[in-house]
């Protein structure tokens, strides 16, 4: 039951073309810049390419829930599908940011020592503060103070990201609520 088991399968998703592009985000992304902080699930952006969309904008994701069965993965929890004991969402971009955050992801090698090397696409530092930011919860709010507690985000790529997809206004109010100084 370990996450890099559980990454391996995204990333045969992935080579398989069931998703063609993805994106590790939400903690567990956030692992590979900060401390670790508990989270209960795999969050996994991903394109809407290839996916049948309905004229109400649903968009079913029948090709991910098939390939996972065929490979073992047919239980369900409240939040995702249980992949080797870890519950995986697929969140589909929904947003201008959503999508250029899966483009600029980045490839990290997330194996340990002694482990054969696993790829797989993550969120950008800037990229995931930017989403909590926007997504507001306040969990997402601290997550962005560790960030900028630990130094492990670009401020002037962050500024970029914010200005690009209007987030200023919610970036002075995080400040204000933070008792944090505008780095901007």
């Amino acid at each position: 039951m370990t996450l890099r088991k559980t990454i391996e399968v995204i990333a045969k998703l992935g080579a398989q073309r069931v998703i063609s592009r993805y994106a590790i985000a939400g903690a567990v992304a956030a692992l590979n810049y900060i401390q670790p902080t508990l989270t209960e699930d795999l969050d996994i952006l991903i394109s809407t390419d290839g996916f049948e969309k309905r004229a109400s904008g649903l968009l079913l994701l029948g090709p991910i829930e098939k390939a996972l069965a065929d490979m073992g993965y047919t239980e369900r929890t409240s939040l995702g599908y249980n992949v080797e004991g870890w519950p995986v969402q697929f969140l589909p971009v929904a947003s201008p940011l959503d999508e250029e955050a899966l483009e600029q992801a980045v490839e990290l090698d997330v194996s340990e020592a002694g482990e054969e090397p696993l790829k797989a696409r993550c969120l950008s530092a800037e990229h995931v503060v930017a989403v909590a930011l926007k997504v507001g919860r306040l969990k997402d709010l601290a997550r962005i103070d560790a960030f900028l507690e630990q130094g492990a985000v670009n401020l002037k790529a962050l500024k970029s990201i914010l200005v690009r997809h209007n987030l200023m206004e919610a970036w002075k109010t995080f400040c204000l609520k933070a008792g944090r100084k505008n780095p901007f």
